[in-house]
């Protein structure tokens, strides 16, 4: 190993080391959670239609987080493999073509976002046309800085492989510390509304991407030496990364296009029922992004043991993090199904949206425990190497949550909107149950 902040996952107690790796990480995406909800807090003051906005333009931002994981999962996996078998060349080889990839695919999907804004905020289907006009506005600011976001998530997900993953949350905190403090200032005191909300999102994220460079450059804990930037890596490493990442990013991609036909079946119910589902889904966020941040932790604590040839390691990794996931998912139901109507009202405070805030949050609490599971499941699979598998889980309940979420809402069932966050819970809980009994079958015939 080049520094000391860098950890062999191939070796030690297994919980301590996963946590040592993954409690970060989770800080991270929890720093992440703040950064979106400090948004949502503030615009929620001005009112719905700006709530129903950020949350329409959040839809094409994660739309882009597809691409986004081509560059950061590729360097995941290969680098984390690469430093388990010991081979620091490959793992820079891997980290370049990582690199070049995230810039390519970042500049590209920037330019589509800011060239069909118009059309892309139509196809969300907005009655109201001041909402429309606040989501072309947002979008507009925030596409710039999404080539920035795309290297600074690939870089951290080096230091990650490398086993440093405190080096990413110190650099994601700043950027989140920046934004709680210049968001209320660029949209009250500054009179910007909802393009405060913007600007200061690009002001941090660019902070971000300027330290991830010089820390990977110049940082002690730099995961190489000697890092080798190179505009023109192997090949052969760029096609290795879109084999082993595109399964992953069609995946990403699809799921965020058909969660945007289902918005825009909540849209037919009026921008109040969007702007519930935004508060909503950033909540539950304490579920997928802690639970993302974890399946972080495996895919590089799994890619260097399968590196290594740690088989063992493995499996027992795999037992340990289903019972931290178990009881995290548990504490997140129970959260959303006693705590839910209070923590919405801290976000829009709206007595009018109050009871139907409650039934959407008792039906979000059902799906969070198999959420949690496929995180363990599909990741122990990526950490592998095997990422068509999960995959086809999750591509496969991704177009089941369209018809169901269609077909409950309809006036046949006389549930409305309720059957569009019955439908999105049910394609949840098949697919957190399917992933983690294939996972389960496959290890007990030793191929997983």
């Amino acid at each position: 190993m080049e520094n000391s902040e860098k950890i062999d996952l191939t070796s030690g107690p297994i919980l301590r080391g996963l946590l040592h790796l993954a409690v970060p990480i989770v800080g991270s995406q929890v720093l992440q959670m703040l950064y979106n909800m400090t948004d949502m807090f503030w615009l929620g003051r001005l009112g719905s239609d700006e709530v129903a906005a950020t949350g329409a333009v959040g839809l094409y931002l994660w739309l882009s987080v597809a691409f986004l994981l081509m560059g950061s999962i590729g360097a995941s996996i290969g680098v984390s493999q690469a430093f388990g078998s010991k081979d620091i060349q490959k793992a820079k080889s891997i980290t370049n073509a990582a690199l070049v990839i995230c810039i390519v695919f970042g500049a590209a999907f920037s330019a589509v976002m800011l060239l069909l804004r118009s059309q892309l905020v139509g196809l969300l289907n907005f009655r109201e046309e001041r909402v429309a006009n606040f989501a072309k506005d947002y979008l507009s600011i925030v596409a710039v800085t999404i080539p920035l976001t795309y290297v600074s998530a690939t870089i951290g997900a080096v230091f990650t492989a490398s086993g440093n993953s405190r080096t990413p949350f110190v650099c994601n905190a700043i950027g989140t510390l920046i934004n709680v403090i210049l968001t209320p200032v660029f949209i009250f005191p500054l009179g910007l509304g909802i393009l405060g909300a913007a600007y200061a999102t690009i002001f941090a994220q660019t902070v971000v991407f300027v330290l991830f460079l010089i820390i990977y450059h110049k940082g002690k804990t730099r995961p190489f030496e000697k890092p080798e930037i190179s505009i023109l890596p192997k090949w052969e490493n760029i096609l290795w990364i879109l084999k082993k990442t595109i399964p992953i990013a069609a995946e990403s991609f699809l799921f965020t296009f058909l969660v945007i036909f289902t918005t825009r079946r909540e849209a037919f119910f009026g921008a109040e029922a969007v702007a519930i589902s935004r508060v909503g889904s950033q909540i539950e966020s304490l579920t997928w992004l802690v639970g993302g941040a974890f399946g972080t932790a495996l895919v590089s604590f799994i890619g260097q043991n399968y590196g290594a040839k740690r088989f063992d390691r493995i499996n027992e990794t795999f037992k340990i993090a289903s019972k931290v996931m178990l009881c995290y998912g548990a504490f997140v139901s129970l959260i959303l199904a006693l705590l839910g109507k209070y923590i919405f009202w801290l976000f829009l405070p709206d007595p009018a949206l109050m009871n139907r805030s409650i039934l959407y949050f008792f039906i979000l609490a059902i799906c969070q425990i198999p959420m949690c599971m496929e995180a363990v499941s599909a990741n122990s699979f990526r950490g592998m190497g095997n990422t068509i598998l999960p995959a086809v889980v999750n591509t496969t309940c991704n177009i089941l949550r369209v018809p169901f979420v269609y077909i409950l809402s309809m006036d046949f069932f006389g549930l409305g909107l309720t059957g569009v966050w019955i439908g999105i819970s049910a394609a949840a809980c098949i697919k957190g149950i399917w992933s983690y009994s294939w996972y389960l079958k496959r290890r007990r015939r030793g191929v997983a």
